[in-house]
């Protein structure tokens, strides 16, 4: 009778205390079961805890155990993302935890099928002026197929690269805001960026410095930048073998080299120019505009700004120079030796034709 009477005392204290039952069987896992490897998926579960205490939800998915997380209220849902990095079957089940620490058993397991599918770089990319300050990227689809989009990147000279927009299409305009720099084009498929095999860059080729003979001196008067490297070349302006690479020539527009003003000149005004003996010929006519910010905006051709020539009174000073084909660079003469007839400069040409950009 004693041991009874102490059996009846104990069930009643353990209610009065209120003991706590584990929570229950979360639900299956609702969600994709036929998934792409490097994509995320949504998965959603509930669970209701006797005691109505919050809960959080662990997520095998089929051999690879998540933290602890995920928290919901008893009875609401609880949302979960997932990759799936390798192709495979995976079995995906649950299990929920209160917040005394009692753990339900694993939920029926949801089976999900993921798989790999081709990728490849974007192929044959190419870029030219759209307008004088824009350009136009054009590309090929990747031999293993047509891929969800593409990423655009963008790096500025001296900057981080940056996505410039993404697009379905195999061509776009992007408009740099007056900056030079490399294009790469990413295929994703699925989750996954392709990286091109292939960069371009719209900044300027940098010649190194060279001197440069005043007309009537010793030194080659002529300056172009021959193709398909663009790195600046002096030239002599005794014939016309070389009237289809001379861009400019420096000249004080007199006899003599006496100066004290010098200019950046188009060849078309050599044989004319009282300071030598240029033959006539098939010269071409260049336009030049003095910079006072070599690393400021180039007017547009046909701008009133542009003339046959551009003053260098002194060193150091920039001018920018539009040639007879389209294409824009910056002479910068760095040092001016009257006594010897001659100047020295350097350039930044820029390769894309009818492109005004020259930020370097």
């Amino acid at each position: 009778m004693r041991k009874l009477a102490f059996s009846l005392l104990s069930f009643v204290l353990l209610a009065a205390c209120g003991k706590q039952s584990p929570p229950e069987k979360p639900l299956m896992p609702i969600g994709p079961v036929s998934c792409t490897t490097g994509v995320a998926y949504t998965y959603k579960t509930m669970a209701v805890d006797p005691q109505g205490q919050r809960l959080e939800f662990q997520f095998d998915w089929g051999g690879t155990v998540d933290d602890w997380g995920n928290s919901a209220a008893s009875g609401e849902t609880a949302v979960v993302s997932h990759v799936f990095d390798t192709a495979g079957t995976y079995a995906i089940a649950v299990r929920a935890r209160d917040s005394a620490g009692l753990l339900s058993v694993w939920s029926d397991p949801l089976s999900a099928t993921a798989v790999s599918i081709p990728s490849g770089p974007a192929r044959g990319l190419s870029l030219r002026a759209e307008t004088d300050s824009t350009v136009r990227l054009t590309w090929s689809p990747p031999v293993e197929g047509v891929p969800n989009l593409y990423r655009v990147m963008f790096r500025p000279v001296g900057e981080s690269p940056v996505v410039a927009l993404e697009t379905s299409d195999t061509t776009c305009v992007h408009d740099p805001a007056g900056m030079t720099g490399e294009y790469r084009v990413l295929a994703r498929f699925g989750g996954i960026y392709v990286e091109p095999g292939e960069t371009l860059s719209t900044i300027p080729v940098q010649s190194g410095s060279v001197w440069v003979g005043e007309l009537s001196g010793q030194d080659n008067a002529g300056y172009g930048w021959p193709g398909p490297d663009w790195l600046g070349v002096t030239y002599e302006m005794l014939d016309t073998a070389w009237t289809d690479r001379v861009e400019l020539y420096v000249t004080d527009f007199k006899p003599g080299s006496d100066g004290p003003t010098y200019y950046l000149a188009s060849p078309d005004l050599a044989p004319t120019d009282s300071g030598g003996s240029v033959p006539a010929g098939g010269w071409h006519v260049t336009s030049f505009v003095e910079l006072t910010d070599e690393q400021g905006p180039v007017p547009p051709s046909g701008d009133s700004a542009w003339r046959s020539s551009a003053r260098v009174p002194d060193a150091p000073v920039s001018a920018a120079c539009h040639t007879a084909s389209g294409y824009f660079a910056i002479v910068k003469v760095t040092q001016l030796r009257i006594a010897q007839k001659d100047l020295r400069l350097q350039a930044w040409f820029q390769p894309v034709q009818g492109l005004r950009l020259l930020r370097h």
